[in-house]
C-alpha cells in the first residue's frame, strides 16, 4: 500500500520544469530517515505526473494537540525525532518550507513521520489546501513571493525573502509553542493580520501561558522564535541536541514533569489501540494564498459619562447608513483606519468579473482601482497605516498583490 500525490498538470506540461521537479524529487527521495516519509518513485501515466510515497497509519499531530498543550514527556517524545528529521534533511541541503502539525503524523506506536519534506519547493506554483483561513498556504518559489503556511511561516518567508534552514527552525518553534500551550504564538482574524503578528508581535512566554512547562524548554522555544535568523538555533541539529538533552534530563529525573502533566497523559494512542488508517493524498491545484477578509464592522458608543458600564436591558439605538447603491453584487468591505474610506469587491451584473472599488464613506463616486486588468480581483483590505491595499487577484497566475492607495482619492 502506498500514498499517491498527484501533481498539477502545468508541472508535467513544461519540460524544463518537469525535469527540474524530477531531479529535485529524487534528491528528496534519497533522504533515508525513520521520521521522514519515504518517496518511492516519480511516475507518469498518460501525462499525469505523480509521486508514490510511504503510506502512514496514524494521526496528524494537529489532532493530538489539546487545549493546554501536551504533557512534557509526550511533547519531547515527538519534538526530538521531529527536529532530528529536519536536521537530517538540512544536512542534505533540503529545507521543508511548510512545517506544521498537519504535516507530521504520529503512529499508534508513537513513531513520528514528517510528510511532504521538500515538496513545498518542488510543487512550485501549486498548493496544498488547508482548512484554516489563517493557514491558507501558497507554495510559490522565488524571491518576492510567499511560500508556506501563514500561521507557521518565518518572518523572512512572510516578506517573500529567500529562506534557509533557519526558516524551518522558526516553524518548529511555532509548533513547539503550540505543543506546549495548546495555542499558536501568532494570531489574527485574517491572513493579513496573522502575517502582521508574525512580523511585529512578541508572543507571551510558554511558561507564562503554561506554568507547568520548565523554563529550560521555554528558553529553547523563545530562541527558535527569534525574528532575526541569526538569533535562532542555526541548524536542525542544534535544536535536536537541546531537545534531546531536555528529554534525557526528564528521564533521569533532573527535569520533573508536574503531577497535572502526568495525569493528563492520554493524547497519543497506545500501541495496542485500534489503528486508524489515514491514506493521505493531496491533489495539488493552482490556488494561491487567499487573504480571508472579515466583512463585518461593528461600532459601539457609550452615552453615559459614568465609568460603570450600563447593564440595563434598555434598547440601543443604531443608525445604519447605505454606502453604495450601484447594481451588481458588492462584498468584502474593508474600512480604512481613519474611517473615511471603504474598499470593496464588486461583481457587475451579468459579467461575473470582480473588481476592487474605493469610495469615501461620506459619498462621492467610487473609483475602480483594478479596471486595468481583466482578471478577477477581490477581497481587498487596508494596511494598518491606511497607505496600502492588499488584495487577491487571478492576474499573473494568481496570488496576493499589494498596491498603494491613490494619492488623489477624488473620482472627479
Amino acid at each position: 500500500d502506498v500514498a499517491l500525490k498527484v501533481l498539477p498538470s502545468d508541472t508535467a506540461a513544461d519540460p524544463e520544469r518537469r525535469q527540474r521537479f524530477e531531479r529535485e524529487a529524487r534528491a528528496v527521495a534519497a533522504l533515508n530517515h525513520p521520521s521522514i516519509v519515504t518517496i518511492h518513485s516519480v511516475d507518469d501515466v498518460d501525462g499525469r505526473l505523480f509521486l508514490t510515497m510511504e503510506l502512514v497509519d496514524g494521526q496528524p499531530l494537529s489532532e493530538l494537540i489539546r487545549p493546554g498543550g501536551l504533557p512534557l514527556d509526550q511533547l519531547l517524545a515527538i519534538a526530538t525525532p521531529l527536529a532530528d528529521a529536519v536536521s537530517a534533511a538540512h544536512a542534505r541541503g533540503i529545507t521543508h518550507r511548510d512545517l506544521k502539525p498537519a504535516n507530521v503524523m504520529v503512529t499508534p506506536t508513537r513513531q513520528v513521520k514528517v510528510l511532504d519534506f521538500g515538496l513545498a519547493k518542488l510543487l512550485d506554483a501549486s498548493v496544498v489546501t488547508d482548512t484554516m483561513a489563517t493557514e491558507a498556504p501558497q507554495v510559490i518559489t522565488g524571491q518576492g513571493k510567499i511560500l508556506g503556511t501563514i500561521a507557521y511561516m518565518a518572518p523572512e518567508q512572510a516578506e517573500g525573502k529567500p529562506v534557509d534552514a533557519r526558516s524551518d527552525i522558526f516553524s518548529l518553534g511555532v509548533m513547539l509553542y503550540e505543543m506546549a500551550t495548546g495555542e499558536r504564538p501568532f494570531k489574527g482574524d485574517t491572513s493579513v493580520s496573522t502575517l502582521a503578528a508574525i512580523m511585529r508581535d512578541t508572543p507571551k512566554s510558554v511558561t507564562e501561558v503554561n506554568p507547568a512547562i520548565p523554563k529550560e524548554l521555554g528558553r529553547v522555544i523563545r530562541r527558535a522564535l527569534s525574528k532575526d535568523p541569526e538569533r535562532r538555533q542555526q541548524t536542525g541539529k542544534d535544536l535536536r541536541n537541546e531537545l534531546d538533552d531536555l528529554r534525557k534530563e526528564l528521564e533521569s529525573g533532573e527535569l520533573g514533569a508536574s503531577a497535572a502533566q502526568t495525569a493528563a497523559r492520554a493524547a497519543i494512542p497506545a500501541a495496542n489501540s485500534a489503528p486508524r488508517r489515514i491514506p493521505w493524498a493531496a491533489v495539488a491545484g493552482g490556488l494561491a494564498l487567499v487573504a480571508a477578509v472579515g466583512a463585518g464592522v461593528t461600532w459601539s458608543r457609550r452615552e453615559s459619562s459614568s465609568v460603570t458600564p450600563n447593564t440595563s436591558d434598555a434598547p440601543v439605538s443604531v443608525t445604519v447608513t447605505s454606502l453604495t447603491s450601484e447594481g451588481g453584487v458588492e462584498m468584502f468591505p474593508s474600512l480604512s483606519p481613519d474611517g473615511k474610506w471603504v474598499i470593496y469587491t464588486r461583481d457587475e451584473l451579468g459579467t461575473g468579473q470582480t473588481d476592487i472599488l474605493l469610495r469615501a464613506v461620506g459619498g462621492q463616486t467610487a473609483i475602480n482601482l483594478t479596471k486595468d486588468s481583466t482578471a478577477d480581483d477581490s477581497q481587498a483590505v487596508f494596511s494598518p497605516d491606511g497607505e496600502r491595499i492588499a488584495f487577491r487577484s487571478e492576474r499573473d497566475g494568481g496570488g496576493l498583490f499589494v498596491m498603494a492607495v491613490p494619492a488623489s482619492r477624488c473620482a472627479g
